[in-house]
């Protein structure tokens, strides 16, 4: 078992979750889906909890990087990791190293898809061009239109743009009820405790959903073996629109 280089808090009690309420639970995670490389942000968006966020505003330091890596490795050899997202709760290009870490991960995850989400406004020719040797795949949000369209028509340009999210207008959700913000995706399962991904936060914690914006969904670390890490519903799932798997509902070999 690896060991974290500094003391951290992990909390492994799921408040809303009873035992009996949801059967098939805890489930062991299967896919490092995203690794939130940081949470800082240089937009204060009032559909974002960024804002109010309570836990620290921090950049990854390389080392965590290195062994969230590790961990989605793990996945990559047992056959289960299927993509991987350097993403979270904050702006990615903000991290100085993040082109770097664009090209670590690549060499980790192989042909997989690397995606990462922007608001587009560090998105410029220079990092276009730095970034298309590894080709991730880049989904930029408009938050702030006049900013992100150019972005957004020089990641087409460079052939390294996935899409364009609209999704906090035309498919949005209120961060599980922390967000005083109107829902209009649809209800379906969650993908996370369906598939059993998880998230790995800038501190290195290792956490249930990419709507935790507090910590309390955090399961462990990128320290921890990986056959620990055990996911349940915790506090969010009561107020997200996305619903609890259900025990029928089991994860696919």
């Amino acid at each position: 078992m690896r060991t974290a280089p500094f003391p951290i808090a992990i909390q492994q009690v799921h408040p809303s979750a009873k035992p009996q309420e949801f059967p098939g639970f805890p489930r062991p995670v299967r896919e490092v889906h995203q690794i939130e490389v940081t949470s800082r942000c240089n937009l204060r968006c009032v559909y974002c909890p960024h804002p109010k966020m309570p836990r620290p505003k921090i950049d990854m330091s390389w080392g965590v990087f290195e062994d969230a890596l590790q961990l989605v490795l793990h996945f990559v050899k047992h056959g289960t990791q299927t993509e991987l997202a350097l993403t979270g709760i904050g702006e990615p290009l903000m991290h100085p190293t993040f082109v770097e870490m664009v090209s670590a991960a690549r060499q980790v995850v192989g042909e997989r898809p690397l995606t990462f989400s922007t608001n587009g406004i560090l998105l410029d020719e220079q990092m276009c061009l730095r970034l298309k040797p590894y080709n991730p795949r880049i989904y930029v949000s408009m938050h702030r239109p006049e900013r992100a369209g150019p972005a957004a028509v020089l990641a087409q340009k460079h052939g390294i743009l996935a899409g364009i999210n609209n999704a906090f207008v035309t498919s949005a959700f209120n961060w599980g009820g922390k967000v005083d913000w109107h829902v209009s995706a649809p209800e379906s399962v969650c993908e996370y405790l369906h598939s059993g991904w998880c998230v790995v936060l800038a501190d290195g914690r290792v956490t249930t959903c990419c709507l935790d914006s507090e910590g309390t969904g955090v399961v462990g670390t990128v320290w921890d073996a990986p056959e620990a890490l055990k996911l349940s519903p915790y506090s969010l799932c009561s107020g997200c629109h996305m619903r609890v798997p259900e025990a029928t509902q089991v994860i696919s070999a």
